[in-house]
Parts: structure tokens; sequence; C-alpha cells
């Protein structure tokens, strides 16, 4: 029995190392300081609004040069030749670039080809057998109406900037909800430090209940059966000391191995479990939340998206009115580079014109999007509507809790003036070992009610500020 004691306090000693030795403490602010500098999920939830980017860059590739090349050989024996050639082989090399301007949504080509063509011309005499033909050709298309400003062009691509934003939203959104159930964490933490504390305390009071025990029995002023109580409330609170501080040491480790820092696991918490926050007023609190809610802003920024693609429907209804330019520079010869003489013009200006009459596509685009737009209004309305009266919930929840702590604190001062008064009238011969013990127990377990409601207070804080997007900036 005395080796197994013996035991029991080792192993309860081991336990409570870090702490009786006078451990480093960290707060909760540096604990989640610590996450965020080495946690996986924070770079993870970074690379979203990055990778929505690079998609987004990818699309600004259309407005890049593009240049364009052909190399072609023909040969063709008309069936009939009355005034032509007999037989002609050709031989073509063509190439050039065009390209899309976004700011005004004109396209610019330019195009150079060469070909030289031998010709069998049979009885036809004084005309020459291989012709050479280089052309040097630019042209140019400007929206006026449809497209004006190159506004369709870009349109994609504008729209994946909601996307990015949306991305970025939502990925404070997943860190904060990983801060609050880490900070929740820590909050146990420092809920068993706290128990730890309560129960060593009490360990402590039986330990010298039973010492007080024993010389009254030795002085025959009690019987056996007190020593035998006493002994069983040291070895009860001797056996939760045990359980708490493993508890509390495996959590550490727990933390230790999320923060990736070993030294954690020497460090003990520092938190004012019992300290009581001011909350302000609930109207000022829920206007607050429907104006800087991440949920709501990723809805709002959806709808504005929306508003967008909307008007790109309606611009595809627009007609479509172009100015048109052409310029093209020909030269023809025997030879090669005599052929480089360009010196036959043939240019155009004008305009073209084309509209749907129906416009069906259209019209059902921008009426499916109002559905949608207000679909989404209605959301953000059910959403706004959720979060207030979860904010009214959590409000009135956390001031009830201040007047239960209120209550445990007068709670804990009762139960000690009656554990004084039965430490009295024992000591006086006028009580029984029993009722000091229940009374003791009694105090005690009134202040590991006030610390497990304290645990709840500062719960309902952590749900409070990530609520309100105040854990994570």
């Amino acid at each position: 029995m005395r080796s197994a004691t013996m035991a029991l306090a080792f192993i309860t000693t081991v336990l409570c190392l870090p702490a009786a030795v006078g451990a480093q403490t960290i707060t909760q602010d540096e604990f989640l300081d610590m996450l965020k500098r080495s946690h996986p999920i924070f770079e993870a939830e970074n690379l979203k609004p990055r990778i929505a980017e690079e998609g987004r860059r990818t699309l600004a590739g259309a407005e890049d040069w593009n240049v364009f090349g052909a190399l072609g050989f023909s040969h063709e024996e008309p069936a009939i030749a009355f005034a032509g050639p007999e037989k002609t082989d050709a031989l073509a090399l063509s190439g050039g670039a065009e390209r899309l301007f976004w700011s005004t949504g004109g396209r610019l080509s330019a195009s150079f080809a060469m070909s030289r063509a031998d010709l069998d011309l049979g009885e036809f005499v004084g005309f020459p057998g291989t012709l050479y033909q280089h052309e040097l050709g630019f042209g140019y298309r400007h929206p006026l109406v449809k497209n004006k400003n190159g506004f369709l062009d870009r349109l994609e691509y504008d729209l994946k900037e909601y996307d990015i934003e949306i991305s970025e939203v939502s990925a404070a959104e997943a860190v904060e909800e990983f801060l609050a159930e880490s900070a929740g964490k820590f909050l146990d933490w420092v809920y068993l430090t706290e128990q730890k504390r309560i129960v060593a305390e009490r360990l402590a009071l039986s330990e010298e209940e039973l010492e007080r025990a024993v010389r009254k029995r030795d002085a025959n002023l009690v019987d056996e059966a007190d020593v035998i109580r006493a002994e069983d409330a040291v070895r009860f609170w001797k056996q939760t000391q045990v359980m708490v501080a493993a508890q509390s040491s495996a959590l550490r480790a727990e933390l230790a191995v999320l923060t990736q820092n070993d030294d954690l696991s020497l460090m003990e918490p520092e938190h004012d479990l019992y300290d009581i926050v001011d909350l302000p007023p609930l109207p000022e609190a829920k206007a607050d939340l429907e104006e800087g809610s991440r949920i709501l802003r990723a809805l709002r920024i959806g709808r504005d998206q929306l508003e967008y693609a909307r008007r790109g429907f309606e611009d595809t209804e627009k007609p479509d009115l172009s100015l048109v330019a052409e310029l093209n520079l020909k030269g023809l010869d025997e030879g090669f580079f005599p052929a480089f003489d360009l010196d036959k013009p043939d240019a155009m200006i004008g305009f073209e014109f084309s509209v749907p009459l129906e416009r069906m596509t259209a019209k059902s685009n921008i009426a499916r999007t109002d559905l949608e737009i207000d679909r989404l209004d209605k959301e953000i309305g059910n959403v706004s509507l959720s979060l207030t009266s979860a904010l009214a919930n959590l409000t009135i929840r956390i001031d009830r809790m201040e007047e239960v702590l209120a209550l445990n604190r007068a709670q804990i001062e009762s139960a000690a003036a009656r554990t004084r008064e039965e430490l009295k009238l024992y000591n006086q011969g006028r009580g029984e070992l029993t009722f000091v013990i229940q009374s003791r127990d009694n105090e005690e377990s009134a202040k590991l009610t006030y610390a497990q409601n304290a645990l709840t207070y500062h719960k309902l804080l952590l749900e409070y500020r990530a609520l309100t997007d105040a854990l994570y900036r």
C-alpha cells in the first residue's frame, strides 16, 4: 500500500513538473502568432488568390501579338485554255502578324506575301514564262457601338477579378475558422491548468486534514474512522490530480505539434480565465457586422460580378458597327527583286454593320442573370439575418454568463465561510470530520464550476470574435 502511494506521488510530481519549476508562459495572441508563422494552412490558403490571379493572366494572352505564316505549292492544268496558260506551277510564301487591343477593341493586322508562278503559255509569244508577285498589306477594324472600347473582348478577364476577390475572402474565412478552433484548444489548456491548480489546492488541504486527524487520533480525540476518511480524501484528490495533469500534458503536446514548436511542451498558458470583457451595444455590433462581414462581402462581390456580366449581355444586343480600313501595296515583275517595287496601291475604308433581329440569346442571358441577381439578393438578406440573429444569441448568452460567474463567486465565498465554521466546530470537538471534508469538497466544487463556466464564457467570446471577423484581419 505504501509503495503504491509513493509511486502515485512520483507520477504526480513528474506530470506537474513544468509548473513546479516555473515554466515559461505563452499568451493566446503569442500562440496564434506562432501558428501563423508555422502552420501550412496559411500558405495553402494564401495560394488560392494567387492561383486565381494566374488563371486570370492566361486570358490576357488574347492581347498578345499573333504571328502567322504559310508556304504552299500549286499545279494547275485547265481543261480548256483559250486565252491562258496551259499549265501553271506556283510557289507562294506568306506571313504576318495581328493583334487585338483591349483598350480600344481594335484589331490591327500586317501581312506580306511572295509568290512565283511558272506559266506554260504554248502559242503565246512575248509574255513572260515566270512572274513574281509581292504584296504588303495592312488592316484595321475598330468597333463603334458593340464592343466599344473593347468591353466584350476583356469581359471574361475583368470578371476574373471578382473571382480573385472572392478567393481572398474565402481564404481569410478558412484561416479564421482554423484560428478559432486552435484558440478553443488553447482555452481548454488554460482551463486544465486552472483545474490543476484547484485540485492541487484541494489535495494540500486534504493532506492537512489527514495530518490533523492523525494528531487527534494519537491524542484519542477522534476515532480511527476519521483517519480513514481523511486518507480516502487524499487518495481521491491525488488520483484526480494525476488525471488532470495527464490531460493537460497531452493537450500541450498536441499544441506543440500543431505549432511545430517543441518548446511549447515546456510552457504554461498565460491567460486570465476570469477576465470579463466589455462588448459594444448590440445595435452597433449588428450594424458593424452587416457592413463588414466577410461572408456578406463575398456574396456582394458575387452580386457585383453578375451585374458586370449583365452589362456584357446588354452589349451583345447592340448593333455591330465597325470602321474598317485596308491598305495593300503590290508589285509584279519577271525578276524576283524588281517585284519588290510595290507600286500598285489598293486601299479601302468604310463601315460594316450587322445586327441580330431577334436577339433571343442576349435577352435570355439577361433574364437569367436578373433572376440570379434577385436570388442572390434574397441570399444576402437570409445570411444577414442569420448572422445578426447569431450575434444577438451570443450577446445574450455572454451577458447571462457574466451573471452566472457573479453567482459562482458568491457561491465560492459562501462555501468558504461554511468551511471555516465547520472547521471551527470540528476543532472544538463539536463537529465531525465528514462535514469538514464535505464542506471543503463543496468549496472546491464551486471553484471548479466557476472555472468551467469561465471557460464557457471565454469560448462564447471566441465565437463572438470569429462571427464578427475580429479574430483574423
